[in-house]
């Protein structure tokens, strides 16, 4: 048996104990999954500086600061979040229970990416854990450092045979995806999302795939470009441009395009220096494959600003590219690093032709002063999430769901969210062996009176909060004798 089979295997056996189910156990969890962020925060950052030259500070702030916010709020609201929840009643349901129960599915497989190491991958293990469910969970093999720290700390602090980390490259993740889960959850690029799919496929496995694609920022030539281009620069440039909510390219009138290249390079000054390699807060390509494959999209664009670069050093400066054509080799995929193009565009209808054309993108970013333009734009495109005036900040936002639409994705998470997509909500109805006279209308021979009764009782929603719970009941048990008596038997 291979170590994939073994980790999922015990992991199925743990869960068949029943432990994981125990709000007490979630919580315990929770909390030591907590402390592991507050105990070995210099451990996880220096990691994560060797994966992605990324600083504490920036580590805190982009992966596990939010991972804590999450795990607070999974401990406060999660009595309330597993509690059986009441649903609207018709009259015939109205003597009955009827409630929602959210169950736990079972075990999940939570697959991470390399770009956010810790966000990713941690952030669906939370809802999971808070779902009562058991989660193998496979931190991507292209963050080698990260990797390690993950698979030692996390038994250390929670349930090992419950929780288990499985690392390993492509021939792991492929022998873990021939083993049967009860959900997979993925986040990374739509290529390996139809394989992940397909693999789920074999055993009807539901899946939450939050993958990517060409994320759209259509900048109005009447706001203000100077707030715009810093956001924008902010949202492009963090993490050297590999975040899957990074605008991928900006569209604006050829009238403004001048003055958003400059605006958008006196931020880059005003984040990174005059010297982004030296800057403790710029981060590098994660190798040198994808340095290759950022390096080979500038060949038939115009460089406006940055376009410095050092393979040896995984380092390309931020960089924007000017009168950028649809069919340029930076526009035919997703970017996932500092290159950012402007194509020209007559207005904001060309704009959200433009839009559509393409697909569905995980984000869509509008910047304008005008809430006619901000609705056009929400009424007439789709995307995963929609920000206008400002990028990536939806992402931290826990009372929003996050996930894509088409091919950028599947399914949602973070917050409530997160624990709804991982639980069964099962409905429930309990019924007591009384009142069998309104069950007579549903039985043969069915004749039209009983199917004129059946029309009422169903087709009528009580909201009981108005009208006392046990007048109604004594009013529907009158109507159910007169029923019983006069029209059914």
């Amino acid at each position: 048996m291979s170590q994939e089979q073994q980790a999922v295997a015990r992991a199925r056996k743990a869960f068949e104990t029943g432990r994981s189910k125990c709000l007490e156990h979630r919580i315990r969890q929770l909390k030591n999954l907590q402390r592991l962020f507050i105990e070995r925060q210099s451990v996880i950052s220096d990691a994560v500086k060797k994966d992605l030259n990324k600083s504490e500070v920036g580590t805190q702030l982009y992966e596990t600061l939010g991972l804590e916010g999450e795990i607070s709020l999974a401990i406060k609201k999660l009595k309330e979040w597993a509690a059986p929840r009441p649903v609207e009643k018709n009259l015939m349901t109205i003597s009955d229970t009827v409630y929602i129960k959210p169950e736990p599915l079972g075990v999940v497989l939570i697959i991470g990416a390399w770009n956010y190491p810790w966000a990713v991958t941690i952030q669906p293990l939370i809802g999971a854990i808070a779902a009562g469910n058991a989660a193998v969970v496979k931190p991507s093999e292209v963050c080698v450092h990260t990797s390690k720290v993950m698979e030692d700390l996390l038994p250390l602090y929670i349930d090992k045979e419950l929780y288990p980390v499985v690392t390993g490259g492509v021939s792991e993740t492929q022998e873990l995806l021939r083993q049967r889960f009860d959900h997979i959850f993925y986040t990374g690029n739509s290529m390996v999302g139809k394989l992940i799919m397909e693999a789920a496929a074999k055993h009807l496995t539901p899946v939450t795939l939050e993958l990517g694609g060409k994320s759209p920022c259509y900048i109005d030539k009447d706001c203000d470009i100077s707030i715009a281009c810093r956001r924008i620069a902010w949202g492009k440039y963090t993490n050297c441009g590999q975040t899957c909510i990074a605008p991928d390219y900006i569209l604006c009138e050829p009238s403004v395009q001048d003055r958003v290249i400059e605006e958008v390079k006196k931020s880059i000054k005003e984040f990174y220096t005059d010297n982004p390699k030296t800057c403790p807060d710029y981060g590098r390509i994660i190798n040198q494959r994808h340095f290759k494959r950022i390096m080979n999209m500038l060949e038939d664009s115009a460089i406006a600003a940055g376009g410095d670069n050092d393979e040896s050093d995984c380092y390309i400066a931020p960089t924007v590219l000017r009168d950028v054509k649809p069919e340029a080799k930076v526009m035919q995929e997703e970017i996932f690093g500092p290159l950012l193009p402007i194509l020209p565009v007559n207005g904001l209808g060309e704009a959200i032709q433009f839009i559509n054309k393409g697909e569905k993108p995980l984000a869509l970013y509008v910047f304008s002063s005008d809430n006619k333009v901000i609705k056009r734009m929400t009424d007439e495109t789709s995307s995963g999430g929609l920000l206008a005036n400002d990028c990536l900040v939806h992402y931290s936002v826990s009372s929003l769901p996050f996930g894509g639409v088409g091919n950028s994705g599947m399914g949602c998470y973070h917050g409530k969210f997160t624990f709804d997509q991982l639980s069964h909500l099962r409905g429930c109805l309990i019924k007591q062996l009384k009142m069998e006279g309104v069950n007579s209308m549903r039985y043969p021979p069915h004749t039209l009176k009983k199917l004129g009764w059946a029309r009422f009782f169903i087709l009528n929603n009580v909201d009981v909060g108005w009208i006392g719970r046990m007048t109604l009941l004594a009013v529907l048990a009158v109507v159910a004798a007169v029923v019983l008596q006069k029209y059914l038997l």
